[in-house]
């Protein structure tokens, strides 16, 4: 069938699963249907008989028919240009494309795509990067990988340049290129994936284990006091309620509501969204509350912490981080700060199950997430009081 936005509108939507229409116009390009949403689709078949499959993004109705047929045909012809020629062409180029194809269908969450977006032009490209500190070593090995074809990288390329690294930034770097090389393996591109097995080559992957101690995190909160709003105000917030750090560094006051103490979280705005789409309310502590009530508000900026510039959120800059690691304290992030929040709820006798929940964590699988659905609602709320009290009087009181 021919596919138009007024036959995908008739068509009455599958009450389970899914339901797939392909287009007379283009092979290939196709629509899929829900029991919630409809969204275009691109296929094509590859040499070892694999069918990848594309959803092309917005999904419709913001994407019409029409602008939808037009990226399918682009993406189509991509396919066989990459099948054609990707193998001889430089890596450095090849990634980028790819690294650009992947945004543009949304593989990565926005808070990553900047991440990736260094890496590679760091660790692929070779770029210069004032805030990564290389080694003539490591440079001269980059540059090298960076100019060789995609189909000639070779293993010891690789690790010329993963062993002239940090080990934590090398297993990003594995990471990245291995899925870089899946994606041209898909696609039919002969060549072999010299970033495969990563976890094995780089030692696996280390789970922190770190637990700032009260007095440690009393001397980071005497030195942030020194600094002011809105360090101290996002640190503080960060040790109320256990976020992450950017969901208080870019917190805004349309999440905020200080009447009934609670932020709500959209799930867009926290690492777990995608599989629990439902928002995320945090109680406050009535000091909390009192932190907020005082961060002074920005005319024009939406962020509760604003930075430097202009509309900008604030995060924990580089000057900061500079004079908080000066206090000496061992081996110490601010995710740390979670895990002081996790074990001090543990310590103050909060449940398993209500700490992780108040994390925001899923506290509950297997059979137990069948049959259990109690929401916890007071717990969390005894929860985060019980903890706020605590860090209170642990702080003396002082904001």
């Amino acid at each position: 069938m021919r596919l138009t936005d007024e036959s995908i509108k008739r068509r009455r939507r599958p009450t389970k699963g899914q339901l797939l229409l392909w287009d007379d116009l283009v092979s290939g390009f196709g629509v899929r249907l829900t029991p919630t949403k409809t969204s275009f689709v691109v296929q094509w078949r590859e040499t070892s008989s694999r069918k990848p499959r594309e959803s092309l993004r917005p999904h419709w109705p913001a994407l019409s028919v029409a602008r939808a047929r037009e990226l399918a045909r682009t993406r189509l012809g991509e396919v066989v240009a990459i099948k054609d020629s990707a193998g001889g062409v430089a890596l450095r180029v090849a990634i980028r494309r790819w690294y650009e194809r992947q945004t543009e269908i949304g593989s990565w969450r926005p808070r990553y795509r900047s991440k990736v977006d260094s890496i590679i032009s760091t660790y692929f490209e070779g770029l210069d990067n004032p805030r990564v500190k290389l080694t003539a070593a490591a440079k001269l090995a980059i540059t090298e990988l960076s100019q060789k074809p995609v189909s000639s990288v070779t293993r010891s390329d690789v690790m010329r340049v993963i062993n002239a690294i940090k080990p934590g930034i090398a297993e990003q770097v594995m990471a990245i290129g291995s899925s870089f090389y899946n994606t041209m393996l898909e696609q039919g591109v002969e060549c072999l994936n010299p970033y495969r097995n990563r976890l094995r080559v780089t030692g696996g992957r280390s789970v922190r284990s770190r637990a700032l101690t009260e007095a440690e995190f009393l001397t980071l909160w005497r030195a942030l006091e020194a600094e002011g709003d809105p360090a101290l105000g996002a640190f503080a917030m960060l040790a109320y309620t256990g976020c992450r750090r950017r969901e208080i560094t870019q917190l805004h006051w349309s999440e905020v509501d200080l009447e009934a103490a609670t932020i709500t979280l959209p799930p867009e705005r926290r690492k777990t969204g995608k599989k629990d789409p439902e928002p995320f309310v945090i109680n406050l502590h009535p000091t909390a509350v009192e932190i907020l009530r005082r961060q002074p508000v920005l005319e024009g900026n939406a962020h509760v912490f604003w930075g430097r510039r202009d509309k900008k959120p604030f995060d924990f800059h580089f000057a900061v981080m500079q004079r908080l690691h000066a206090l000496k304290i061992p081996d110490w992030r601010l995710h740390d700060i979670r895990r002081f929040v996790r074990s001090g709820m543990a310590r103050l006798g909060v449940t398993q199950v209500v700490a992780e929940l108040c994390l925001g964590h899923s506290a509950k699988s297997g059979l137990v997430a069948v049959y259990d659905q109690h929401a916890y609602t007071e717990e969390k709320l005894a929860a985060w009081l019980k903890w706020g009290d605590h860090l209170t009087r642990l702080v003396g009181g002082r904001l």
